[in-house]
């Protein structure tokens, strides 16, 4: 599947909730996240957008936004922000918390409860690592 695309986020949402270990590394955290993959010419040309909602130990909704300003009405308790390329090198394996905590990702709302739960990370790795990825700009799966 091609990311970011809506059919690649489902998979990635359902690959999430089956992680047994994800009610844990939900705990403490404000109830939504949106996420924004921004334009970065020439490999990705138009901005993607997502907003997803958990409770009960799970992702219980997401959607694809179809304007990133949305965000502004929507309020989430993090917004998570990158170029396309930054994106593909974490799902490729860079450390999220190293390109964070060095700006190549913007993150706002607590930074800090992200950084207590980066023990968790495994969670999340894992279950990206299970999406038969593609990349726009290569056109191969990882």
């Amino acid at each position: 599947m091609i990311f970011p695309s809506r059919e690649w986020l489902a998979a990635a949402v359902a690959s999430v909730n089956a992680q047994p270990g994800l009610p844990g590394a939900l705990r403490g955290l404000g109830d939504d996240l949106a996420a924004v993959v921004e334009a970065d010419p020439p490999m990705f040309m138009t901005p993607f957008a997502a907003h997803g909602r958990h409770g009960g130990g799970r992702i219980t909704n997401w959607r694809v936004l179809p304007d990133p300003d949305e965000i502004f009405e929507l309020e989430p308790a993090y917004v998570v922000r990158a170029p396309y390329r930054v994106w593909k090198a974490l799902l490729c394996g860079e450390d999220a918390v190293k390109a964070a905590l060095s700006g190549r990702i913007r993150v706002e709302g607590d930074l800090q409860a992200l950084v207590r739960r980066a023990n968790h990370r495994h969670v999340i790795d894992a279950a990206l690592a299970a999406v038969a990825t593609e990349f726009p700009d290569e056109g191969g799966t990882r």
